[in-house]
């Protein structure tokens, strides 16, 4: 299964929630892409973070890392810690699983596919980050 294409993300982490959509695009087993999110701390005003990611698939294991960030829209300066998803194929257009971030910060995701007519112009156009 090819998991190229645009998903919905839903992550509750206790202390608020993140809600936004995956960009994804798979080459053999590797993935790349980027995540991009609204992020709401429980009592705070929330804030909008991309953060760029990695990752491979295995059968139905899906492991994605974030190598780098931008935040695209906050009211107060944000210090922000890289994430990791290790999830697994529920079916064809589900993928559930744990976060964590570099703080130790665990969630629970779910990635839901949206329609293959999706264009990836955006995916397509990611800046590699590891050169900088």
């Amino acid at each position: 299964m090819n998991l190229t294409g645009k998903w919905r993300y839903f992550e509750n982490y206790g202390n608020g929630v993140a809600e936004g959509e995956l960009y994804l695009k798979q080459e053999g087993k590797e993935l790349s892409g980027r995540i991009v999110f609204s992020d709401r701390l429980k009592g705070e005003v929330p804030y909008m973070i991309q953060e760029f990611l990695t990752g491979i698939q295995e059968e139905k294991k899906v492991k994605l890392e974030a190598t780098g960030f931008d935040v695209i829209h906050a009211d107060f300066p944000v210090s922000y810690e890289l994430d990791y998803w290790f999830g697994l194929l529920v079916d064809e257009t589900t993928i559930r699983g744990v976060s964590r971030d570099e703080q130790g910060i665990e969630g629970y995701f779910v990635f839901e596919k949206l329609q293959d007519d999706v264009s990836l112009k955006f995916v397509n156009e990611i800046p590699d980050r590891s050169k900088r």
